[in-house]
């Protein structure tokens, strides 16, 4: 018998029936490849000695060829409804912090949609931006809470609404939050816990985001959306006059009435687009018509200029249990002056308001980072020295570098002068030490220098908050039939102004004694602090409603006095006495130029046409025409308004 190459241990290629099986076992392997796990795959391959292919492949295909069809998947379309919950919850407690005494949105579903629409934008750029839904809800979260807390408060201490300008103001903010009492809502602890929660479950459920082109392109629209929002729609005044409806003529009770990122958003419109009307070639044409004038020798007198923190004359009105002791000095200082109302355009705070007003003959103001036109400006280009104090610190506003932009030279701050008066770790200095301290430099200074002096000063005594737990200084001041609180506080104010009244009186007979002639222009920044939401006020029956003219006055106005002492009356001539007209701080100076006899510079010469037909110009649109005082100013009214803010534009911006 032959024997086969098999069964003599040779190898080589398959012969009769081992070559016809191969064919089907390549055949079960391509089956294998398709087919889906089962037990005859199993048997095939225990029986056969082959690993068959995995068979999900095909299925992995089919998958991502369904997934490959849907805009978003799955993971991202929960993320953004989970963004879109965070978004509602942060607007809906934003919208009730909103309110107002008594004012609020109402429930308006337009109102609704446009204070949530800044939140789902921001919750969008940060999503798309950074690929993390945890970290948009936690800063977008952050960021409203800031903001609706912040005008909360701001609200409740100073009855002003956050405004985008006062986003500039922080440090002076942070600072002032700590003379009151902050303290948190059980509805801000609840947001604040809705807001962690939130972030948490975005951490761990919204993990998803669109694929790299949708996100580009979807961040790309999402900014070019708020852009548009931004630049025009949110600083549309119509629109916002019309949602604030019946509350539009007041400021506070229309941003109560809007809510607030809405109302926050359009201040935001009102300060960036402020100079959008300017016409410089107009106003140029009009500034040219003038040259600055020149002071004569004869009449080169002294000016000091003293702006009274918070001192008002409350005694106008009819306050149960006022001394008449606290106003004494102070009445008797005014019968010896020229004297009138100031109607500034802030109550309660914002001293740098008037205190920039008088000074640059503006009631709207730039950053001041470069050198900007102002009565110090022009003085020293008549040979005066201009310099002045203020016993705080020098951050506070800026004034460390606003000042000497402003032209005023060696200005005096706690910081590099009054600490050596005051307590190590104190921030200001009072009356007690403030004008004891400029009788003995002024003194100084006449015997030293031959230069005339402008001295532009800022006190700080009268300072808000006034305690309501107890009085500092006894509680003869005021006995009315009051609450405990409101006496308290009533009586801590009224120490203040008859001791700083006391300080005026004195310093002017110190003035008196001088030799120098020397005019003295004395006047309050704005209405004294009384309580939150202006409590003690409405417990004296003081109307505090902007939309009448009683209750516009009693917000808005303060005083002022111009004085002259012996020397400067013989000099020019001018006893310095009798009622003043009704002024806004924009036209203090020129009042006091004209009462002295200087011409002013150019600028002061182009306004003084507006300060005699518009006395007062309110940044709230109201003015002074024809002696009434209105909301509705007539169109030749708002014509000349209109002119003046061109020109003070021009003056602010053309100055070197």
């Amino acid at each position: 018998m032959s024997s086969s190459p098999t069964a003599a241990g040779m190898t080589g290629p398959p012969t009769g029936p081992a070559r016809m099986e191969a064919p089907g076992m390549r055949r079960a392997r391509r089956r294998s490849t398709v087919s889906p796990p089962s037990a005859t795959g199993c048997w095939r391959e225990i029986t056969t000695g082959q690993r068959s292919n995995p068979p999900e492949r095909g299925d992995k295909q089919a998958m991502q060829t369904k997934k490959s069809k849907r805009i978003l998947p799955r993971s991202a379309v929960l993320t953004l409804l989970l963004l879109v919950a965070a978004g509602l919850s942060i607007s809906a407690f934003s919208l009730a912090l909103s309110g107002w005494n008594g004012v609020s949105w109402a429930g308006n579903p337009t109102l609704f949609f446009w204070n949530t629409l800044p939140v789902f934008l921001l919750l969008g750029l940060i999503w798309l931006a950074s690929g993390q839904a945890w970290l948009a809800c936690l800063v977008t979260g952050a960021l409203i809470f800031l903001l609706t807390g912040a005008n909360y408060f701001k609200v409740m201490f100073r009855d002003d609404p956050m405004l985008w300008e006062d986003l500039f103001r922080m440090r002076e903010g942070l600072q002032m939050s700590d003379q009151y009492q902050v303290a948190l809502t059980p509805m801000m602890f609840l947001w604040i816990g809705v807001i962690v929660a939130a972030t948490v479950v975005l951490f761990f459920l919204g993990r998803g985001r669109p694929k790299a082109t949708l996100r580009l392109l979807a961040l790309t629209a999402v900014g070019m959306v708020s852009l548009v929002c931004f630049d025009y729609i949110y600083p549309d005044d119509q629109r916002y006059t019309a949602l604030a409806g019946e509350h539009a003529q007041d400021e506070r009770e229309a941003y109560a009435a809007t809510g607030v990122v809405y109302p926050f958003f359009h201040s935001a419109g009102d300060y960036l687009s402020s100079s959008s009307s300017y016409d410089e070639r107009a106003a140029r044409q009009t500034y040219n018509q003038y040259t600055d004038g020149v002071i004569p020798p004869e009449k080169k007198v002294n000016l000091i200029s003293i702006q009274m923190e918070a001192f008002a004359d409350l005694s106008l009105y009819d306050i149960d249990g006022l001394s008449p002791e606290v106003y004494r000095d102070f009445h008797e200082l005014q019968a010896e002056s020229y004297s009138g109302t100031l109607i500034t355009d802030i109550f309660a705070g914002g001293t740098t308001e008037t205190e920039w007003a008088v000074l640059t003959g503006g009631n709207q103001h730039g950053d001041f980072k470069t050198k900007t036109d102002s009565v110090a400006w022009y003085l020293k280009s008549q040979g005066y020295t201009a310099n002045g104090s203020h016993p705080c610190r020098d951050w506070f506003y800026d004034r460390k570098h606003v000042n000497p932009n402003l032209g005023l030279d060696d200005y005096l701050f706690t910081d590099n002068y009054y600490y050596q008066f005051i307590e190590e770790g104190e921030d200001v200095a009072y009356d007690e030490v403030f004008f004891p301290d400029l009788q003995q430099r002024l003194t100084e200074y006449f015997n030293t220098n031959d230069a005339p002096l402008f001295s532009f000063n800022v006190t700080y005594q009268g300072h808000g908050p006034y305690n309501m737990e107890r009085t500092y200084w006894g509680d003869s001041y005021c006995t009315g039939d009051y609450s405990q609180s409101t006496l308290n506080a009533l009586n801590n104010y009224f120490y203040l102004v008859q001791d700083s009244s006391a300080y005026m009186k004195s310093f002017t007979q110190y003035l008196d004694s001088l030799d120098e002639p020397v005019v003295l222009l004395l006047y309050g920044d704005h209405k004294p602090w009384m309580g939150n939401h202006g409590v003690i006020y409405e417990g004296m029956g003081i109307s505090l409603d902007t939309t009448t003219e009683e209750g516009f006055r009693n917000y808005y106005s303060t005083w002022y006095m111009i004085w002259g002492n012996q020397a400067a009356k013989d000099l020019l001539g001018q006893d310095f006495q009798g009622q003043g007209p009704d002024l806004s701080p924009c036209f203090l100076m020129n009042e006091v130029f004209e009462l002295i006899g200087w011409e002013g510079s150019a600028y002061m010469q182009a306004q003084r046409e507006t300060a005699h037909t518009l006395p007062v110009l309110h940044t709230t649109g109201w003015a002074e025409e024809n002696g009434v005082l209105t909301p509705t100013p007539s169109p030749a009214a708002q014509a000349r308004m209109e002119e003046f803010q061109n020109l003070s534009t021009y003056d602010r911006t053309r100055f070197e």
